[in-house]
Order: C-alpha cells, then structure tokens, then sequence
C-alpha cells in the first residue's frame, strides 16, 4: 500500500518525493525525467508569453498538470492560472502550506526601512561625487543596521522547494 511506502494520504495526487522513489525503484532514473518535466513547463511558459500579463509588483502562481506516459513522455494536461490550494487530506495539507510559505518568502523578502536604505545610498552617491568617496566601512555597517542583519536572497538562489527551471 502507499502509506506503508511512505506516502500520504491524497486521493489521486502523490508527492513528487514518493514519484521519485517508486521511479528509482522501477530503475528509472529521477533527473533526466525531472528534465523533462521542466521542458515541457517552459515550453507552455514560452507559447503563451505574449498572453500573460507582465506586473512588476505582483507575481502568479500556476499549476501544471504533467502526465507521465509508459514510454516516459511527458504530456502536458492543464495548466491552471489560479489552482487551488484547499486542503482536502495530508498530503494537500503539507504541500500546499509548503507552496504559500515559500512563495510569501521569495516574494516578500526581508522587512526593512526603505527610505533608510535609499537615505544612506543617497548619502554614499553624494560622497561619491563630491570626490570623498572611500572604503571606510560605514555604508557596510549602516546597511547592515537597517537590513538588520538579514540579506535579500541573491538573485537566482533557492528558496524553500523552489528551484530555478529557466536560465538566469
């Protein structure tokens, strides 16, 4: 049965991690079919970019339904603009409360006072151009005050279950 294997309960879903393993032990190797999979989303990304309606201070969330058929192809079913994340049974329950989690936190970033930040840039350029523009450590020291501490994620680095798919 799928519990004793590990799985959750979720009806007709299962977990990527279980896929993996029931793959492996097919003798079927995760990566080149994870490749595939990742094609066949930025393909569909790739047809309809001139449909999807660029934002810069908001973000979607799509979710892609993929068959998977006996010669290993993959097909793609939907891709739903707006799919839900209702929780019907665990396995929705740990996927989905994973999902919003690690989109908050790609999306939001750190919380930190932006007209600071832009107040001590601005000093710094103003140094700059008047010729005493010099590593003394000061803007290194007042940023990381006003970051206080945290440092945005780089860009292109991981975060929570998120990888990159595209090129940087």
């Amino acid at each position: 049965s799928m519990q004793k294997d590990g799985a959750l309960p979720g009806g007709s879903k299962i977990s990527l991690e279980y896929l993996e393993k029931r793959l492996k032990e097919m003798n079927i190797e995760w990566d080149p079919l994870w490749t595939k999979i990742n094609q066949v989303v930025l393909k569909t990304l790739y047809a309809v970019q001139g449909q999807v309606v660029a934002s810069p201070n908001s973000f979607e969330l799509f979710g892609f339904d993929v068959l998977i058929d006996t010669n290993l192809k993959c097909w793609l079913i939907e891709v739903n603009a707006s799919p839900s994340l209702s929780r019907e049974n665990q396995l929705d329950y740990r996927i989905k409360d994973a999902v919003v989690r690690d989109t908050i936190r790609l999306a939001a970033g750190p919380s930190f006072d932006r007209d600071a930040l832009a107040a001590a840039l601005a000093r710094r350029l103003s140094e700059r151009a008047k010729s005493k523009w010099h590593e003394d450590g000061r803007i290194a020291t007042e940023v990381d005050a006003i970051l206080a501490g945290a440092t945005p994620r780089p860009l292109g680095a991981p975060e929570g279950g998120f990888g990159r798919t595209g090129p940087p």
